[in-house]
């Protein structure tokens, strides 16, 4: 059906499931409506009714006249009550009742006037009477007495002269005879307010007869009920009245829905005004029909400046307009959005907003919507600052290591996408830096490392970059060179302004440092890939070096000596994961506040037939890179839950026990990786909630909408989500809001680092801070002393591992520790 306009919604809102047929139409007296009463009583489909010609679709020949006068007085604005004969879908005759009038004028109908009728089958109530006049016939007796609709006749004075059974059933009687001779006076005993007899007899001296009379009246038992009167004069032979006549409906549902109505209507005008939050309600077309006060504070803007206007055109940013248009669509398709975008402030002021919309939905159908916006220009400038110290050095204020590998990599995939587009990397490690933290202190230190970051910046380029990666590392992002000439003017200016000395107090330092190039950087697939090659370049620049001098390494194909025992390393791997080689070790997790256990991290280790057992350090990267990741993880996945299951098969106190377990990136891309955890879980009979799965910050940047798919799915299963070693790699606030996490687990290097230890307090603390605000728990890993923990304590963390609470440990070990640490 034609959706109406706005200002029709409270009828369609009032008659969708009104008994009584109801239809509303143009200027044309086309049908724009109709209820399911309407439908169901004269047999139309609704395609059928909607659009057609009213008098096409209804009209009788022997009431064509009246239609005429019904459309006439519409015209005019006239009220209309008449009786006569429409037509239904099988061209039957039915005998009716009308009401209708027409509705104000809407500025957004283009001020056309639209018209409404309500209809009442009489057929029965007329059959009968007729039938009752003309002979008193007991088939149409019966009609009278089994009609659904009150039927009576009365006398002006105010005594029932005829009723039938479904009156005395309205008014609460055993029979008809029973209310007749109950009555003598219908004003005083029938209507809770007496003077309505009066008004009623005044309507009929007035008009012969009164329609839609509505009046509050007393049942028998003295309850009180709703009834709609429809009336009309008998007149004798004479012209004098003989008596009234009319029906009688029971109204009380429909008054209590409207009053319901009326008072949801009350609570959301009032929520609405006073919302502080910036409301605005459009209808279908886009044009805003009301806003509140919360908008006009927000946007500057008064009501009537806005109000016929379209959103987009009054609030929307041009370079947005797309995007509103996006959040019409999916409204109107009965969606609802959610976003954080840009509004615009009267004054062309641009305003950082979350917006909510939703659709209005009444009978069924979209008949508006409405966008709530709230105002985060604080908590965008709280985030500002959080990522701001999330991404850069708080010493020198350079990006840090993780900015820096995300600059990086958008420089790896730029190279692959642009054949001419070239970068080149320094990795640089001041020389015997130790030396002067130990003999000056770490105050003195601090000022060399300052000292340096101004140097090298003073030495590149705008378009470049230079980070502090942490202690005495730096690195540096040279982008859109020309020729190698252009690295190599820039590696001697880093030279030269190393040789002067730095002066620290009293002190003249000079320093030393090492640097590390990588240049043919084309067939890198990853930034991290790089920033290891230009380390290794760095590591034999320091081998090679002279004292007092800054050293220099390109990265070459030399370096790749090593490379022979890393392929060995590979080919034992394989072996080893599917010959038992590899073990697994346990580190307990505990609660920071009470040192209970809480849980394990399983941590896999090889014990190799020849050189021992190998840390995961020398084995786990080459498993990442070559793709053995997938099935040591899923032995790794499989021994820790099988290990689980014994523990709590053997020992009490291990219901709520967790099992974390380190999955990578390229397991988080296998496509059967849920369905491979279910299967896990399922035959060691472990619940979900046992099990949580840490992932690095590394996976964010790798396929991120596919790793949120996949993560949801976990987190739906029932697991744990948890980013390991946070604050050291891709930390984003976009993507912790993405994705499903439940923990953040703090880097060793803020826990246990020697450097900067009130540096690494502040980052502890915010990141504490961060995961309170996101609702995430925290774990913090290399809790080695008692002071580390008491800070921990201090800032409220969760839960900790480390050396001072047990080293990884193997299944025996573990299992001694779950007696002595379990609640």
């Amino acid at each position: 059906m034609n959706t109406p306009p706005k200002h029709l919604e409270d009828c369609r809102t009032f008659f969708a499931d009104s008994i009584d047929p109801f239809i509303l139409m143009d200027q044309d007296f086309q049908v724009i409506w109709c209820n399911r009463a309407f439908l169901n009583t004269f047999g139309f489909a609704a395609e059928a009714a909607d659009g057609a010609d009213f008098a096409g679709l209804m009209g009788c020949p022997d009431s064509i006249f009246d239609l005429t006068e019904i459309m006439r007085r519409l015209q005019l604005g006239e009220p209309v009550r008449m009786r006569t004969l429409l037509r239904s879908a099988t061209g039957e005759p039915v005998h009716v009742d009308c009401g209708g009038h027409a509705l104000p004028r809407s500025a957004s109908a283009g001020n056309d006037p639209r018209y409404m009728l309500i209809v009442r089958d009489i057929s029965a109530m007329s059959m009968a009477m007729e039938a009752l006049e003309a002979n008193g016939n007991n088939t149409y007796r019966k009609l009278f007495e089994n009609a659904v609709e009150g039927i009576f006749r009365t006398t002006p004075e105010g005594r029932y002269l005829d009723a039938n059974p479904a009156l005395a059933r309205i008014y609460g009687y055993s029979s008809p005879q029973e209310l007749i001779q109950h009555f003598s006076n219908i004003a005083s005993q029938l209507y809770v307010d007496e003077s309505r007899r009066d008004q009623f007899q005044e309507i009929m001296r007035k008009h012969g007869e009164v329609w839609e009379f509505e009046s509050r009246i007393y049942r028998k038992n003295g309850e009180i009920i709703w009834i709609s009167e429809n009336s009309w004069i008998v007149r004798n032979s004479m012209g004098d009245i003989d008596c009234y006549e009319g029906t009688v409906t029971n109204i009380t549902r429909r008054k209590e829905t409207e009053s319901e109505l009326e008072l949801q209507r009350a609570r959301f005008t009032k929520l609405f005004e006073n919302s502080p939050q910036a409301i605005v309600l459009i209808d279908t077309k886009g044009f805003i029909t009301d806003v509140n006060r919360g908008f006009e504070e927000l946007f500057g803007y008064s009501h009537q400046e806005v109000v016929g206007k379209r959103n987009r055109e009054v609030v929307v940013p041009k370079e947005l307009r797309f995007e509103a248009e996006q959040f019409y669509q999916n409204l109107s398709k009965g969606l609802h959005i959610q976003k954080e975008t840009i509004r615009l402030h009267r004054s062309g002021r641009q305003i950082p907003v979350s917006v909510l919309g939703y659709p209005i939905r009444i009978g069924g159908e979209i008949t508006g919507l409405y966008y709530i916006y709230a105002d985060i220009t604080e908590r965008r400038e709280f985030q500002d600052q959080l990522a701001h110290q999330a991404f850069h050095d708080s010493l020198t204020g350079l990006p840090n290591r993780a900015l820096f590998m995300e600059r990086l990599g958008r420089a790896v995939a730029r190279a692959k996408r642009r054949e001419n587009y070239r970068f080149a990397v320094f990795m640089l490690d001041l020389n015997r830096f130790k030396v002067v933290n130990d003999s000056l202190g770490h105050q003195a230190g601090d000022k060399l490392l300052i000292g340096v970051s101004r140097r090298i910046q003073s030495c590149i380029r705008s378009v470049d970059s230079v980070a502090r990666l942490g202690g005495d590392e730096f690195a540096v992002l040279l982008e859109e060179y020309n020729v190698l000439q252009d690295v190599a003017e820039i590696a001697k200016r880093i030279h030269e302004v190393m040789k002067a000395p730095f002066v620290l107090g009293d002190q003249k330092i000079v320093t030393q440092a090492s640097i590390g190039i990588v240049l043919k950087t084309e067939h890198y697939d990853n930034a991290e890939a790089i920033l290891r090659d230009a380390d290794i370049a760095m590591y034999r620049a320091k081998e090679r070096g002279r004292i007092h001098s800054v050293r220099f390494k390109v990265f070459n194909k030399k370096m790749h000596l090593q490379a022979t025992e890393n392929l060995q390393i590979e080919n034992d791997l394989r072996i080893a994961v599917y010959e038992g080689q590899m073990v697994l070790h346990y580190q307990p997790i505990v609660t920071v506040h009470d040192q209970a256990l809480t849980g394990f991290e399983a941590l896999v280790r090889w014990n190799h037939p020849r050189l021992g057992i190998v840390p995961p350090a020398r084995f786990i990267p080459i498993a990442e890179e070559t793709g053995l990741i997938i099935p040591l993880g899923a032995w790794v996945l499989e021994e820790s839950c099988r290990q689980m299951r014994e523990w709590r098969a053997e020992l009490e106190d291990t219901g709520q026990l967790t099992m974390s377990v380190n999955i990578s990136s390229k397991q988080l891309a296998q496509p059967d990786l849920v369905s491979f955890v279910k299967g896990v879980l399922e035959r060691n009979s472990l619940s979900p909630q046992c099990l949580k799965l840490e992932l690095t910050e590394s996976v964010f940047l790798q396929d991120a909408p596919r790793a949120t798919e996949t993560l949801r799915s976990l987190k739906e299963l029932g697991v744990q989500i948890v980013v390991d070693d946070f604050g050291t790699g891709y930390s984003s606030l976009n993507y912790l809001k993405l994705m499903p996490v439940d923990t953040l687990k703090i880097d060793r290097g803020f826990i246990s680092g020697q450097d900067n230890c009130q540096q690494n307090l502040e980052i502890v603390r915010s990141i504490i801070s961060l995961a309170r605000n996101l609702g995430l728990q925290v774990i913090a890993e290399g809790v080695e002393n008692e002071e580390q923990l008491r800070n921990l304590i201090n800032q409220q963390c969760d839960a900790a591992q480390g050396f001072m609470f047990s080293k990884p440990v193997d299944n025996y070990k573990a299992t001694q520790l779950i007696k002595k640490l379990s609640r």
